[in-house]
């Protein structure tokens, strides 16, 4: 089993290599030709100095002048091709990656999924570092060419390359922790303000806009501080960094000098040891500059294979007549993360196409944690919960879309039209959408919109808070799933929204669907369409049949959930 998940989540990573090596080839190909055509300059240099002005020949000069133009126009043109394949690459990664690592942390409840971090930074390396990575290969082979030249020289620029790379670690080293504290109070003060944004009528409510306001200003203040304390190390750096790099030109070309004085090296060798020292100096100097990137790049795709070659169960048989099956709570227990005690044990029930199962319970005795149970977003520590004889955590996400319809207690409507939110996304007719709509009393509401099902929801939109609620039923009554779990469902509903809430349920009990509701207290709602109902928050729950004078106690115990 695990070798199939293997197989399975580790099959993209290779796959995308293997697809890569083309391209990957070229870049190489394309990495040598640039940096050989980079010697055009030099040699360009060595025969104007020592055979053109010797030999005064302008037919010499044309030809070598040509020569040189056309290398570095080639140059130029295989560069900017290089930038656009890594360009391209960069975006190729991303989307391959993306869609696996979103769908995954919105499976797993996830908003923004860490995953998603990681392959920016790949991306974002591929796209601007890996030609520095790519080039800097070359630079011992432009130092050797300045050792040809003269050991001397080739001295000066190696030990002007180490400084380079000494100063650039350096530099990385005491900028590190200023850059990190800054960011995290950037993100501190992100989230003030994101936060007051999300609670504004509390904001000005209580006139709170003072005090939020100092909250924001306090964090940006911190990531200020850390800010200059960044500037102050980074700069005297890249200071002491330029002051290295004029130096080199002018030590270079003043030995150089001193060296032709001494009939120890030709004028066009001299500048042209000057040029090609200068080359690996830089480029010694762009991969350091990228090696905070490669560092996260490596970690990030260190994280990313770790992720698809994590081990799966693939896709699960899917048994026959799972969709229409009973509904089954299989003793099971349930314990929260950090918890010493669970708040379900050995629970089990059952319910059949067509009956209606109301939980009772006051506030934190697990109605919620029950419902999460029952559509598969909580695994039980012990024990299934089964759709017919599927568990309902396997379910492939397809079925459980069909099977399943959740209306939670704190309802979200996306951004996107009615009809887009009633159907979930997907593409469906607009028949289905409408009977939902019907289904859940929600029709008549939405057709005197402007744009009836089209309108796009937003905060302009003069819905009031119970009308929203029944958009979100309807999205749960998509469709007639086989079970429909409502979490508080007459919270917030005013009187005309419980009626068709009533109303509703009466209609998808006739059409078989197994329904769960969960409440608060007892209530005379729903006479005549309950079947069986669940009692929590004694130190066993209590199951109870309609039909039944005397409650009978199910051997679980339960505890409330804080």
């Amino acid at each position: 089993m695990n070798t199939r998940g293997r197989r399975r989540y580790s099959g993209p990573l290779s796959e995308m290599w293997r697809k890569s090596i083309p391209g990957l080839a070229a870049l190489v190909v394309f990495s040598v030709f640039i940096n050989v055509l980079r010697f055009a300059g030099p040699l360009y240099l060595i025969q104007i100095f020592d055979r053109v002005i010797s030999s005064r020949s302008v037919e010499t000069l044309v030809i070598l002048t040509l020569a040189a133009l056309l290398a570095l126009v080639a140059g130029v043109a295989l560069e900017t091709i290089r930038r656009r394949m890594l360009s391209r690459w960069s975006v190729w990664i991303e989307h391959q990656l993306t869609s696996h690592s979103v769908k995954a942390g919105l499976t797993s409840g996830v908003a923004n999924p860490p995953l998603l971090a990681s392959i920016e930074k790949v991306s974002s390396f591929v796209e601007r570092g890996l030609s520095a990575w790519l080039d800097v290969v070359w630079a011992p082979i432009f130092l050797l060419c300045v050792y040809f030249i003269h050991p001397v020289l080739w001295l000066i620029a190696l030990a002007a390359t180490v400084l380079l790379v000494g100063m650039s670690l350096l530099k990385e080293k005491f900028t590190r922790e200023p850059r990190q504290a800054e960011r995290d109070a950037a993100k501190q003060a992100k989230e003030v303000l994101v936060s007051a944004e999300r609670h504004k009528d509390v904001v000005s409510a209580f006139a709170m806009a003072d005090a939020i306001a100092g909250r924001w200003a306090r964090s940006r203040a911190d990531g200020f501080l850390q800010r200059d304390r960044l500037n102050a190390w980074g700069s005297s750096l890249d200071a002491a960094i330029r002051v290295l790099n004029r130096s080199l030109y002018i030590i270079l070309l003043a030995s150089g000098i001193w060296l032709f004085l001494n009939d120890q090296a030709s004028l066009g060798g001299i500048f042209a040891a000057r040029l090609i020292a200068n080359f690996a100096y830089r480029m010694v100097g762009k991969a350091v500059g990228e090696l905070r990137g490669l560092r996260e790049a490596r970690e990030g795709y260190a994280k990313i294979k770790a992720d698809l070659a994590r081990p799966s169960d693939g896709d699960p048989s899917l048994l026959p007549g799972t969709s229409r099956g009973t509904l089954i709570l299989d003793e099971v227990a349930f314990r929260h993360a950090g918890s010493r005690e669970d708040v379900f044990r050995k629970l089990s029930l059952s319910l059949a196409p067509g009956e209606l199962l109301l939980v009772i319970g006051r506030a934190a005795t697990g109605k919620t944690t029950l419902s999460r149970l029952l559509i598969g977003l909580l695994k039980p520590r012990t024990g299934q919960v089964r759709l017919g004889d599927m568990n309902v955590t396997r379910l492939p996400d397809h079925v459980r879309a069909e099977a399943i319809g959740y209306l939670p207690q704190q309802v979200e409507l996306f951004e996107g039209t009615v009809a887009q939110n009633i159907a979930r996304f997907q593409q469906s007719s607009i028949d289905d959408v409408v009977s939902a709509a019907k289904i859940a009393g929600i029709h008549h509401v939405i057709i005197r919109l402007d744009q009836g099902y089209d309108t796009v929801l937003d905060d302009t939109i003069g819905l009031s808070g119970s009308e929203r609620k029944r958009i979100a039923l309807a999205r749960a009554l998509f469709r007639a799933p086989r079970l429909i779990v409502l979490d508080e469902p007459f919270a917030n509903f005013d009187s005309s929204s419980r009626r068709a809430l009533e109303a509703a349920v009466k209609v998808m009990k006739g059409s078989g669907c197994s329904v769960v509701i969960t409440m608060s207290g007892q209530t005379n709602r729903l006479v005549g369409l309950i079947d069986r109902t669940l009692i929590l928050g004694g130190r066993t729950p209590e199951l109870s049949d309609p039909t039944e004078r005397a409650v009978r106690s199910v051997k679980t115990e339960l505890r409330s959930v804080k």
